[in-house]
């Protein structure tokens, strides 16, 4: 505290007592001085008071600092109560004289008790008459008033609550002693003798110890004494220390569940009684126990904030004023700056803490507090527990930004694991990304198991992961980091990707295979893998990334136009541009077999295609000779050519095959029917039909092939003359199946001719007769 002493000499107490006093007996009596013991002025409000250091350094912490040096003085301006309030304070402590306590002097005593650091004072104040006749409404006034002083003495909250009271409080109390020629101490730090020093530390500690329980212990004393109704919860007793804070929530805990019906009716009755005939409470704002921890951890937090503005709020606020914040969502940049060391001593608070009542910033607040409190619990089921309801708050609260953040900045507090719990939201996957950023800081079984439990077994289906992870700069490099691990593995060296920590082979060759599973799972949203335009994963809409269709980014090589020289009788050479994992030798082509089988089987994807890229981007890589023709033909069926609808390609096929044609019968060169024989195969393979037919004049195209061109330009002519001859003998089957169909019609025809002349006859036969009978009769009659 900056004190410093100045020793005078010491006079007898007669002496002392007329040159300060005068010779009048009336007036208090001076504090005893004993014979030999050190003394010191103490200067309140520009009066002197001389006492015995050596006695009052037993009882309290400024003076056992104050007898370490040679100081005279001891200035404690704005003292409460003044001198006279001192002089009783100091009779108490040395002549065992009353303490006088009363309405007028309680709240000046307690605040001694704190500027002094006297541990006895505080239990004469509470052990008095006065205190313990008090009303239940009086002691919970004096309890608000003893409250910030536990905060100030706890070791917990001492550090920020003394800035507290210090910008509350006249900053000068204690005076400055170095204008009232304060001298040095006996010892220097490097003079001390080292028992000396560790005594002194010892005893100061132990005041400080005994501060803090003695005012803890008192505030807990008195909130036991109040009576239920007047027990209110509000920001007059979040002023606490963390410690009393808790303490007053598990008595109220207590008070609640030993309430019964009968109580709970006539509490209403009582509350009005008291405000008839006591003071009314000073209370405005009453909260349930969540509002109150919420409240006492947001204090601690604003205390300990970077920002002198959320300092300065916290200290400002007033009781309404803190009534509207503790139902408001805790400020991002306090959940953000909070260290560690300030979140775990909240282990008691969380425990009256709703998590279903909370906002998104104080979950991920919890979440943090929880996090640290199962790492330091030795019981499983304990640190379980924990753990589960902070992984609960995750994945409920999981679409605040906050929360989403806990799971990827450094260090993470929230284990990788748990994003699997949120797989469905794509903001996971740009969580998760972030998470795999930090692979080279790594350590490699831990990025193993996030590659192989979150990103494989879980991620890979959501359609989210494909175009946010998978199509991402980053696994391409983890890919590469992977793949050196493996060749680190096997030759024992230093790889250019890998970090140098990753070490123990089993790791390294964990490593290689996960490597392996990433190239066939992202080998099309990579586009094989080779130099490209790479989407930006963190964008609002990773949509508009690219999709599993092939994109004109940067390719392979210098993508050759199917128009480029195509009169030039001499094989081109194609340059290949930029640089990828093909390249260092990190991915080779037996890793791509396995991929393009997988593409004969899904079509509709681009597999091939980026396959064809990537073989020709081997073919022209570093080119200076042709590749064998034996080499080259296990190349070409991996390459699926006859299923090509790319001219481009299909054109730097063909210029390759030219150039291997004329190595192949240049003087000296591999010649044999066997590999003439390869050749035709492979130029056979290629849809020519796909260029335009000056690229085929060249000496290096076989004639075979032009033979083969024109047999495949005549093919269609022939299968629509096939189609045609099929249709044309379909249509004369046609007609005689009507011819036939006519015969028949016409006999039946003649038939029904017949049928009618011969019915015709029988119809006039019958006529005939018929007029025979009728003449007949006629004449019968008539005669």
């Amino acid at each position: 505290r900056g004190v410093g002493v100045c020793q005078v000499c010491h006079a007898s107490y007669a002496a002392m007592f007329s040159f300060f006093f005068g010779s009048s007996t009336d007036g208090p009596s001076p504090p005893t001085i004993r014979e030999g013991h050190k003394t010191v002025e103490v200067i309140i409000d520009d009066e002197r008071l001389q006492v015995d250091v050596d006695v009052l350094a037993e009882v309290s912490g400024l003076f056992l600092q104050i007898q370490s040096t040679d100081a005279k003085e001891c200035p404690l301006r704005d003292f409460p109560g003044g001198l006279d309030r001192f002089r009783g304070i100091v009779g108490f402590l040395i002549d065992s004289e009353t303490l006088v306590v009363g309405d007028e002097t309680v709240l000046d005593l307690l605040e001694a008790t704190w500027l002094l650091e006297c541990p006895s004072l505080l239990d004469g104040v509470m052990q008095s008459s006065f205190v313990t006749s008090l009303s239940s409404r009086r002691r919970a006034e004096i309890l608000e008033h003893l409250l910030p002083y536990t905060a100030a003495s706890s070791p917990a909250d001492s550090e920020h609550a003394i800035e507290s009271l210090s910008a509350s409080a006249p900053s000068d109390t204690l005076g400055n002693w170095d204008e009232h020629g304060a001298a040095s101490p006996k010892y220097s730090q490097e003079t001390m003798p080292a028992s000396l020093a560790c005594k002194q530390f010892l005893r100061l500690f132990q005041f400080e110890t005994l501060m803090w329980q003695t005012t803890e212990k008192a505030a807990l004393t008195l909130a036991s004494q109040l009576d239920s109704g007047d027990f209110v919860l509000g920001p007059r007793l979040a002023t606490g220390s963390l410690r009393v804070c808790s303490e007053l929530l598990r008595l109220r805990r207590l008070r609640e569940e030993e309430s019964g019906f009968v109580s709970s009716a006539i509490q209403p009755v009582s509350t009005l009684w008291k405000n008839l005939m006591d003071k009314p409470l000073r209370a405005k704002v009453s909260w349930d126990s969540h509002l109150f921890a919420l409240r006492c951890m947001r204090r601690r937090l604003a205390a300990v904030a970077p920002s002198e503005v959320l300092q300065k709020q916290a200290e400002m606020a007033g009781e309404m004023k803190e009534d509207e914040e503790a139902h408001e969502d805790l400020p991002a940049e306090l959940v953000e700056t909070a260290e560690d060391s300030t979140l775990i001593v909240f282990g008691e608070l969380i425990g009256y803490v709703n998590s279903e009542r909370l906002s998104s910033n104080w979950s991920a607040l919890l979440v943090r507090v929880l996090l640290l409190l199962s790492a330091d619990y030795a019981d499983s089921d304990l640190r379980e527990g924990r753990t589960l309801k902070a992984r609960e708050i995750f994945r409920n609260t999981f679409a605040s930004d906050l929360m989403q953040k806990l799971s990827w900045c450094h260090p993470a507090p929230v284990p990788p694991a748990w994003l699997v719990d949120v797989v469905s939201n794509p903001d996971a996957s740009k969580a998760l990304l972030r998470v795999l950023s930090r692979y080279r800081q790594m350590e490699a079984e831990e990025l193993s198991d996030i590659i192989e439990h979150v990103l494989l077994a879980e991620f890979l289906p959501w359609d989210h992961c494909q175009k946010t992870i998978l199509a991402s700069e980053l696994l391409n490099d983890i890919l590469g980091a992977c793949m050196d691990a493996g060749k680190k593995a096997n030759s024992g060296g230093q790889g250019t990707r890998c970090p140098a920590h990753w070490a123990g082979q089993h790791r390294l060759w964990r490593l290689e295979y996960l490597g392996r599973r990433l190239f066939h799972v992202a080998f099309v949203f990579q586009e094989g893998f080779l130099p490209h335009s790479w989407p930006d994963c963190f964008g609002d809409d990773p949509n508009d990334s690219n999709d599993s269709k092939p994109t004109g980014g940067k390719l392979l090589v210098r993508r050759m136009a199917v128009e480029d020289d195509i009169c030039s009788a001499q094989p081109q050479v194609v340059e290949v541009d930029g640089s990828c994992l093909w390249d260092e030798g990190l991915l080779t082509i037996p890793l791509l077999r396995r991929t393009m089988m997988e593409g004969r089987a899904m079509l509709d994807k681009p597999i091939l295609h980026y396959g064809r890229q990537v073989i020709m981007r081997h073919l022209w890589y570093k080119h200076t000779d042709y590749c064998e023709v034996p080499k080259l033909k296990v190349l070409w069926d991996l390459a699926c050519w006859s299923l090509c609808e790319d001219a481009g390609l299909v054109r730097q096929a063909l210029e390759y095959l030219k150039g291997t044609y004329r190595d192949l019968c240049r003087p000296g060169g591999p010649w044999s029917p066997e590999n003439e024989e390869d050749l035709f195969e492979m130029f056979l393979a290629i849809d020519f039909s796909l260029l335009p037919i000056q690229v085929l004049y060249s000496p290096w195209v076989p004639a075979q092939v032009q033979s083969v061109r024109l047999f495949v330009q005549q093919q269609p002519a022939d299968q629509f003359h096939q189609e045609l001859q099929q249709e044309v003998s379909r249509a004369m089957e046609h007609l005689k199946s009507v011819n036939f169909q006519c015969s028949k019609l016409t006999d039946k025809l003649n038939a029904v001719d017949q049928r009618t002349v011969m019915n015709k006859s029988q119809i006039s036969d019958s006529s005939a007769a018929l007029e025979e009978i009728l003449r007949k009769r006629r004449q019968k009659e008539g005669g």
